[in-house]
């Protein structure tokens, strides 16, 4: 869910704008507000480069009540990341419901989250961009994250099925074998990013990541 999605929600015909009071509708829509203007000045800007000065101007809140929201910038985005992540585990969820052919799964988990990235590249071309700056979260607020942990839990399973099924070797450890698939998935998406393929969509890129994972860089006998 987007900062503008988060918007339609609690001003729609939804359960929240029946349930929330108007007080709790009015807090809403100004954390949604200061999000929307924290993207907009992360990709401008960088992070590292960006203030809460800056977002707070963006946002036309004052700087005051940014920090009622946020502790700090860290906190900001990673509550933008978990919102795109969040956004990206919904989709996956809904997609793969009903599909219990493990290599069918990888292809959409593939293929979806590419699209994700390809639709927020801004957002992430800051995370991978600064990569090398340091990490832009603390590692332990990655850990405490429900929905981080909620996108981790999901490709453990998908590969724990896929070595059940055989799609994958289970001679190996599944951690592993999830680390090997993310270095493989995010590779691809940082060279994207970097180099800036705007004639060719990120999502084109599936089947090359399907086949990179599954059967290897190995030339076929």
């Amino acid at each position: 869910m987007n900062s503008n999605s988060l918007i339609e929600e609690i001003i729609g015909n939804g359960k929240n704008s029946v349930t929330l009071s108007r007080k709790e509708r009015d807090k809403q829509l100004r954390k949604a507000d200061i999000m929307r203007a924290a993207e907009r000045v992360f990709a401008l800007k960088g992070y590292h480069d960006a203030t809460m000065q800056d977002i707070a101007r963006q946002s036309q809140y004052a700087v005051g009540t940014v920090y009622l929201y946020f502790k700090d910038k860290e906190a900001l985005y990673l509550s933008l990341l978990e919102e795109k992540i969040g956004s990206l585990n919904a989709i996956l969820k809904e997609n793969t419901a009903h599909v219990f052919d493990a290599e069918e799964r990888i292809r959409i988990f593939v293929q979806e989250s590419l699209n994700s990235f390809e639709r927020n590249q801004d957002f992430f071309r800051v995370l991978f961009s600064e990569k090398n700056r340091g990490h832009i979260i603390k590692k332990d607020r990655v850990t405490k994250s429900q929905i981080m942990n909620q996108h981790k839990e999901f490709i453990d399973q998908m590969v724990a099925l896929a070595q059940r099924q055989k799609v994958v070797r289970d001679d190996f450890n599944p951690k592993q074998i999830a680390e090997i698939f993310g270095s493989i998935f995010m590779s691809v998406v940082f060279t994207w990013l970097r180099e800036g393929h705007k004639e060719k969509k990120l999502s084109e890129m599936t089947d090359f990541v399907v086949d990179i994972f599954l059967n290897g860089a190995g030339r076929k006998k």
